[in-house]
């Protein structure tokens, strides 16, 4: 029994070697500075954190899981501001260069506040906010987020129904719009009235001998793709000398159907045609005065003859009867 007493009282053999190895571990520990035990702190504690849900700093401060939800949203909003801002500037650049300087175009203030600052006449800009009404008695209609959310569905139904222009997409899409100048259904009616006319217009001209055009400059002819005052234009230059035109272009980006092209190119073969050509389109008056550029190409001069937006309504029916 005493022996049995003493074996009891002292470790065996094995708990002292289970004790010297678990001093060992703790000195090769204590010995590589506590970066052992600093790791096994973390993966204890990233192992509870996990386990019961808690937030864990990230390396930015704030819990994970969290930290990117507000980060993402400020940059979505600063991306859409980006967007909107660069539409608006497209917008008005456009604007400024192709519409006439002689109309009411009506704008919400910061579209009116870009439209002044490239050069279109502040006389000629009417403002729409909350309290000034509606676009009536404008030529043109600048169809923005703020002023849609103003004028609501009538904007495009009865105010100005009809697309000659659009920049962007979604909630930073803008458009440029024909003021139907009454009621939308007599404007309509009218709109394609003209359309009628230009068509057979444009077949005549692309049946005179005296015009030369090509394939898909006669089609765009036949179809009433053409604006009014390039029609008669060309009628009246085709009396004087042959015609030799290039392309139909400038209908505005994303134009509705039923908008005319209008700008021509035409080639002027020697100096004496060049300086007839330009002779009579500089002695024309409104609504036929026209924009004139020039391009040289090796011997030919190529003369590009623009009108502004918005193309009138019912000019060939006037000048018919007239």
């Amino acid at each position: 029994m005493a022996h049995a007493g003493s074996d009891s009282g002292r470790p065996s053999a094995r708990g002292r070697s289970h004790r010297w190895l678990t001093v060992a571990v703790l000195a090769i520990v204590l010995a590589g500075g506590g970066m052992a035990v600093e790791a096994l702190l973390l993966t204890s504690h990233g192992s509870a954190s996990t386990q019961s849900g808690s937030n864990v700093p990230s390396a930015s401060g704030s819990p994970l899981g969290h930290g990117r939800e507000p980060a993402s949203a400020d940059l979505q909003a600063s991306a859409e501001l980006a967007a909107a801002r660069a539409t608006r500037n497209q917008a008005a650049a456009w604007v400024a260069a192709q519409v006439s300087h002689g109309v009411i175009v009506a704008c919400d203030p910061l579209m009116c506040a870009a439209l002044e600052q490239r050069g279109f006449p502040a006389a000629d800009l009417a403002a729409i906010t909350d309290s000034s009404g509606d676009p009536l008695g404008s030529s043109v209609v600048v169809s923005t987020p703020t002023m849609r959310s103003q004028l609501g569905p009538r904007l495009a139904t009865v105010y100005a129904p009809v697309v000659i222009a659009s920049f962007g997409h979604s909630t930073s899409l803008v458009q440029v719009r024909e003021s139907a100048g009454g009621p939308a259904a007599s404007y309509l009616a009218a709109l394609n009235r003209d359309l009628r006319e230009r068509k057979s217009a444009g077949v005549q001209l692309s049946r005179n001998s005296h015009i030369v055009t090509p394939p898909t400059a006669r089609a765009e002819l036949e179809a009433g793709q053409v604006d009014s005052r390039l029609l008669i234009t060309l009628a009246a230059l085709a009396h004087r000398f042959p015609v030799h035109i290039r392309s139909f272009g400038d209908g505005g980006p994303g134009a509705a159907g039923r908008v005319p092209l209008r700008q021509v190119v035409i080639t002027a073969p020697s100096a004496a045609y060049l300086s007839r050509l330009l002779a009579f389109l500089r002695a024309q008056r409104p609504p036929l005065l026209a924009a004139t550029a020039q391009h040289r190409h090796g011997g030919i001069t190529a003369v590009q003859i623009q009108y502004t937006a918005p193309s009138p309504i019912g000019l060939l029916g006037t000048s018919a009867s007239s």
